[in-house]
């Protein structure tokens, strides 16, 4: 992971966008960083989970199990790049695999953390959300788009 101070790092992140130095030094307090070694999996299609996670350092493929082609990676993650948003907003199981392309570095902030979060800061938690429905609009737009692509008109 990179030496610059957690509340720095939080900072370049989409997600957290907005939020005064005061709100960030509040979630450095109630995040957690999770190293992830070349090829392993940080979470699993289908797995029950209530975390996002925040790219520090690394590069992840997201992965989707396709029933005639095996696995199949749908988008690759950088530093600043977030994951699992999803499963934070509605505590479903996860849509997709990541696995580590290289060593990398998450900043894990947990449903529980982002409650807490949500007591102590509300505007904070508020501006998160915000973040979290724009790079979901984002992830849809892309994803509609692609899917356009591999449709017949209908009529």
């Amino acid at each position: 992971m990179p030496s610059i101070p957690l509340s720095q790092l939080l900072s370049h992140m989409r997600l957290f966008d907005g939020l005064e130095a005061e709100e960030l030094a509040v979630v450095e307090k109630l995040v957690f960083v999770n190293r992830v070694k070349a090829g392993e999996t940080a979470c699993r299609e289908g797995d029950h989970s209530d975390f996002v996670c925040f790219v520090a350092s690394g590069r992840l493929d997201i992965i989707k199990q396709h029933a005639e082609q095996g696995e199949v990676v749908i988008a690759q993650l950088k530093p600043g790049d977030s994951l699992g948003e999803m499963a934070l907003v509605d505590q479903q199981p996860r849509s997709a695999t990541v696995r580590a392309v290289e060593n990398s570095a998450l900043v894990v902030l947990t449903r529980k953390g982002f409650e807490q979060l949500r007591r102590r800061r509300p505007r904070a938690a508020a501006v998160i959300m915000e973040n979290i429905a724009l790079v979901l609009c984002t992830h849809l737009r892309q994803t509609s788009s692609r899917l356009a692509r591999f449709m017949l008109p209908l009529g």
